[in-house]
């Protein structure tokens, strides 16, 4: 019974250990942008630039904005895409996605869904990029009349991140 234990541990470990090795790997950083009068901060991961000097990262957007009436969570997803030419990089933001809560008493919420679009440049020493951004959000839908809808905001902000290169 005991080399039984022991047989499925060992495997569980050989297992968990190449995922464990496989995420530690990934490129990750952060960036920040200013939806209106807010700062919202977010993770970019799997920043990864190609032999052919393609690049891509992940974005995922989850922070609250603080307003008198409560926290509003938003969250979001999309990809940048670029190139890499020689210490600079450029590219464009695009399918991102998200939503915002928002609750106008305890029982009562609603979601404000937003699509989003934008460019982004930087500079990259060794595998270290950093840089601006910018672009628009436009909510789609939204329980308040305070949030307009189908009408473009303007966002910019700030990046950095960490690449991996993938042969």
């Amino acid at each position: 019974m005991k080399r039984i234990k022991y047989f499925l541990t060992f495997v569980l470990i050989l297992t968990v250990v190449p995922v464990m090795q496989a995420q530690a790997s990934n490129g990750t950083g952060s960036f920040a942008f200013t939806l209106s009068r807010y700062t919202l901060q977010g993770q970019l991961a799997d920043a990864v630039i190609s032999h052919d000097n393609h690049v891509a990262l992940t974005m995922s957007l989850h922070d609250d904005i603080r307003t008198s009436v409560g926290d509003v969570p938003i969250n979001g997803i999309g990809e940048w895409y670029g190139v890499a030419n020689a210490a600079s990089l450029s590219g464009t933001i695009q399918g991102v996605t998200g939503s915002a809560r928002i609750c106008i008493w305890f029982f009562v919420c609603g979601d404000a869904n937003y699509v989003g679009q934008g460019t982004w440049t930087g500079t990259l020493s060794g595998s270290q990029g950093s840089g601006t951004f910018q672009g628009t959000i436009t909510f789609t839908s939204s329980p308040v009349s305070q949030i307009p809808v189908n009408q473009p905001i303007p966002i910019s902000g700030t990046w950095n991140s960490l690449f991996t290169s993938s042969s």
